[in-house]
């Protein structure tokens, strides 16, 4: 509702209009009255009207000297957003008072006895003006406020930005600034008892944004300048004295009043990391810097929702992983399928993480590198990676934006899996995995296939692959590939009256010279000459 001021000296024409008008159909609420010119001056001060309608004639200072006292205070003609609009009511149909008026910039004039069909329809197009010129004044606010928070944060602030800031915000010299940022931790995906990823868990998906905003409109719900910046995938949000105030400048309960409304919203897996409280601008990126800072000692407690930096700071961070030891543990538990022991040494590793106060950086490098050691013993068996489901899980998830018992559950199904399938391949791999391949190439050699195609196909070394094949065959795989070939393409040549480079294409060689050079040194005659043999005999 738009807020108008009444100004007439009968105080039943001020009733008579209240009731006469339906305001709040035209978008506004009474929100006071005025006597004479001097008594509106002072209401107008108090109460920031957005419309003044006022009577012309009265005693002492009449509607006209009013308006050119407010005019003479602000500038030479009535300013939009800066005064308030000016409706005039009048009894007489005076030129000259309208001429004044019309000089002074107010928006009507209008005579009694009042037509409410009239005034209506003048404070309705009154509202849609307000209505715009509101709505582009606060997104020059908002806009200014983003330009002049970036400048603090990332170094570009001068005494001017202070100056401007100031003004913008209404913060006073001593009041303390926080910055909070906020980390959605929602699982990526859900495990459930037996371990099986079911895909995305609660949380994920939504505009993380909307939910912090949403967050802030129930706490602040009429405070302006709450502006929530994206940080990648955190969002932050700079806390003044207004929003401290209510809660006694307690950091700690005003996070804490947040973490219930994220309860509310079922969103139980956010993080707030609180930077060092400042008392002047210029230092808002210090408290950015230090917001940051915070999100490193995430681990260290086993209820992490909550980190202020004034009171971690002094606590030690390791940075790089280190215990490699306990990975080779770890390893030679998933190769022995000791499924019990390897769930119990997964649980003691992330502890010891978190006991040695691990960074997020750090303990995203342990997991990669333990999961690279076991896709290196799967490789080694010629296990597909690919038939692992567990293996995507744990290779996104990110320890910026993830919990450690997501990590231990999601890389216990991957281990847990690997072993499974680490025994299935060995097994398979006794059945006779090469009589598979031999297959395969019995019925794809007239494609352009080679032994790398082949290794690519089955996940193998082409090296491995080679030296298997000839262990198993006794003859060597370009040998064997070849010798199918030949003979087909010996039958070819005995059956059909295709011509020779047809054949060389037919039987998987991609030039007929290099199929001749082989045909003759394989047979010691031309395809040609071993066809016109074949004639002869016949």
């Amino acid at each position: 509702m738009h807020r108008v001021l009444l100004v007439d000296d009968e105080v039943y024409a001020r009733k008579g209009l209240r009731k006469l008008i339906r305001w709040e159909a035209c978008g506004f609420e009474v929100a006071g009255e005025a006597n004479d010119g001097d008594e509106a001056f002072t209401r107008i001060e108090q109460l920031q009207p957005d419309v003044v309608i006022t009577d012309i004639r009265m005693p002492e200072t009449d509607g006209l000297e009013l308006i050119r006292r407010m005019v003479e205070r602000d500038g030479q003609v009535l300013t939009k957003g800066k005064q308030p609009y000016f409706i005039i009511v009048s009894g007489y149909n005076d030129f000259a008072y309208a001429q004044q008026a019309v000089r002074y910039g107010v928006q009507d004039y209008i005579l009694k006895p009042i037509d409410e069909i009239e005034l209506e329809g003048t404070l309705r197009k009154l509202a849609e003006e307000l209505n715009r010129h509101k709505h582009a004044e606060q997104t020059r606010r908002e806009q200014e406020y983003v330009r002049l928070l970036d400048q603090f944060i990332y170094g570009e602030s001068d005494s001017e930005t202070v100056e401007q800031w100031t003004e913008l915000t209404g913060t006073r010299a001593g009041d303390p600034l926080a910055y909070l940022l906020f980390e959605n931790n929602a699982p990526h995906f859900r495990v459930s008892d037996t371990l099986q990823e079911e895909g995305p868990g609660p949380g994920q998906g939504e505009n993380f944004v909307r939910i912090v905003q949403s967050v802030f409109g129930k706490m602040y719900a009429n405070r302006l300048y709450l502006h929530v910046k994206e940080h990648g995938e955190r969002v932050g949000v700079l806390l003044t004295a207004e929003h401290l105030r209510p809660y006694s400048m307690n950091l700690q309960a005003v996070a804490g009043q947040m973490q219930s409304c994220f309860s509310e919203m079922s969103h139980d897996s956010v993080s707030i990391y609180i930077g060092k409280v400042c008392y002047e601008p210029l230092l808002i990126g210090h408290a950015y810097q230090t917001a940051l800072k915070a999100i490193s000692y995430k681990f260290i407690s086993e209820k992490s929702e909550i980190v202020l930096y004034d009171d971690m700071q002094h606590e030690p961070v390791q940075w790089v992983h280190t215990n490699h030891e306990k990975e080779q543990e770890l390893l030679s538990l998933m190769e022995e399928q000791q499924v019990k022991a390897l769930e119990v040494a997964l649980g003691e590793w992330f502890t010891g993480m978190r006991t040695a106060h691990y960074a997020p950086i750090a303990v995203t490098s342990a997991i990669h590198q333990l999961i690279s050691a076991v896709l290196s013993i799967l490789k080694s068996a010629e296990v597909n990676v690919k038939e692992i489901s567990s293996f995507k899980p744990i290779l996104v998830w990110q320890a910026e934006c993830g919990t450690l018992e997501e990590a231990r559950q999601l890389l216990t199904v991957f281990m847990l899996d690997s072993a499974r399938k680490l025994a299935e391949q060995r097994q398979y791999n006794h059945r006779g995995a090469m009589t598979k391949i031999k297959n395969y190439i019995e019925a794809n050699y007239r494609s352009n296939i080679n032994l790398r195609s082949i290794a690519s196909e089955f996940y193998m070394n082409p090296v491995y692959l080679g030296q298997r094949f000839r262990k198993v065959y006794g003859i060597y795989f370009n040998d064997f590939l070849l010798q199918l070939r030949i003979e087909e393409a010996k039958k070819l040549l005995r059956q059909t009256d295709m011509r020779v480079y047809e054949i060389a294409e037919r039987v998987g060689f991609g030039s007929s010279d290099y199929f001749g050079t082989q045909f003759e040194k394989t047979e010691s005659c031309s395809p040609t000459e071993y066809r016109n043999r074949i004639l002869d005999e016949g």
